[in-house]
């Protein structure tokens, strides 16, 4: 019976120190870990490794993921850019969504972008010196999408040594489609550390920070 209770605790411990390994592997693993996840990091070879994994004196951040659907992500730039208006007049700009949910940032943008109607915010983007080209204005959904994920995206921002999110209202590439009036008078603008979202006029700057969608 003795020699039995003594198998059994030798076995026991045994197995503790097997399933300790494993939990050391698995942590050593999450380090390289390149998924397509909230709060990873984007480099600018295009690769995607975590937070714990950046080598600061080996790799260059431009981002970090704040949104994933499938093989999808959105990316939110380490670098604000400043304060721009949505537009230097008012006036509707064609074919750019008004819905507060859509992540159409990439859309927005490009139509923003052929408006003749002057778009500052729209074209500090577009003019955003960096490794990875295809920088968007995020739509006020991709906007609220940070908010809901910021705690997570400002923890790898931190790490990375990215800039520091402001404590305003964002621009986002959408229009206020509440009716055709709000659609020429008002952009949506979103404080990404409440998620709250606001008819602000074109006209009035907001800060502004680039997004990205990989695949």
């Amino acid at each position: 019976m003795k020699n039995y209770i003594k198998n059994n605790a030798a076995m026991l411990m045994m197995a503790v120190a097997v399933m300790g390994g494993m939990t050391s592997c698995e942590e050593h693993t999450d380090e390289f870990d390149g998924s397509l996840r909230v709060g990873n990091i984007l480099l600018a070879d295009n690769s995607v490794v975590s937070p714990q994994g950046y080598d600061a004196d080996g790799q260059q951040a431009v981002g970090v993921i704040f949104y994933c659907n499938r093989d999808t992500a959105l990316v939110v730039s380490t670098h604000e850019l400043g304060s721009y208006a949505y537009a230097d007049s008012l006036g509707t700009v064609g074919s750019v969504d008004s819905d507060s949910r859509t992540l159409c940032g990439a859309e927005n943008t490009a139509a923003l972008l052929v408006s003749e109607i002057p778009t500052p915010a729209a074209e500090a983007v577009a003019g955003f010196r960096s490794p990875m080209a295809s920088w968007a204005l995020p739509s006020a959904g991709e906007l609220r999408a940070l908010a809901s994920m910021l705690p997570v995206v400002e923890n790898s921002m931190r790490m990375i040594g990215g800039e520091p999110f402001s404590d305003g209202q964002y621009v986002s590439s959408t229009q206020d489609g509440s009716s055709s009036e709000s659609e020429q008078m008002y952009y949506l603008s979103v404080a990404v550390r409440s998620g709250f979202v606001t008819s602000t006029i074109k006209t009035t700057p907001g800060r502004v920070r680039p997004v990205l969608r990989i695949r």
